[in-house]
């Protein structure tokens, strides 16, 4: 199975690559996330421990171009073969 990964940023873990080849048939966005996480040379926190929802003043996630939120399912959404998830990090403002 492979998904698309978009970023704003450089994904750690991914740095010459656009997406994930997995060895499984299906995976859920939170359980991808955890697979970005467990990737990075130093483990990025998408998702905080027992959390339900990505704190959007951190991230900001879309499936196919939809907002995670808008899926009955969540973070608990199953990915298809060929999905592009878009990770966004939200810039703080200020002066």
């Amino acid at each position: 199975m492979r998904v698309n990964i978009k970023s704003n940023f450089l994904v750690p873990g991914l740095e010459n690559e656009d997406g994930l080849e997995l060895d499984r048939s299906e995976i859920t966005l939170n359980e991808l996330l955890e697979e970005l996480s467990a990737r990075a040379p130093i483990r990025m926190e998408y998702v905080r421990p027992g959390a339900k929802t990505l704190d959007l003043s951190e991230w900001e996630v879309e499936i196919n171009g939809t907002p995670y939120h808008h899926f009955g399912d969540g973070l608990e959404t199953l990915l298809k073969d060929g999905d592009t998830v878009t990770i966004r990090i939200m810039v703080l403002g200020g002066g």
